[in-house]
């Protein structure tokens, strides 16, 4: 039983060495490579802005689009909202109009006098 729990502790001593090793390689390349990387942001910075503008242009482009749609969203929102809302309501309505409908054939005519 020792001896596994001593070939773990060895096993995960050469994982830390490894991973040390790994994280300087790691800082040494990225050092070395820094200059390389700022020459090549600085090579795509005016293909940068130039997206940055085209993106600003087409979004100003595309605002008018963009509120007319969610203007046209809300209003159809709100209308199907209020049928929500008044559908349940449509058997009250359809029972009041005929308790009103039978009221009105079966009540009398009022009397009408001639002078």
């Amino acid at each position: 039983m020792f001896e596994l729990l001593a070939l773990g502790t060895i096993l995960l001593f050469g994982l830390l060495v490894l991973g040390l090793v790994g994280a300087i390689l790691k800082m040494v390349f990225w050092l070395v490579f820094l200059p390389l990387r700022i020459a090549a942001k600085l090579i795509a910075l005016p293909f940068i802005a130039l997206g940055f503008f085209f993106k600003l242009v087409f979004g100003v482009l595309l605002l008018p689009v963009i509120a007319v749609a969610g203007v046209v969203a809300l209003v159809g929102f709100g209308l199907v909202a209020l049928l929500g809302i008044l559908l349940p309501l449509v058997p009250l309505v359809l029972a009041g109009l005929v308790v009103w409908g039978l009221v009105k054939l079966f009540s009398r005519p009022a009397v009408v006098s001639r002078v």
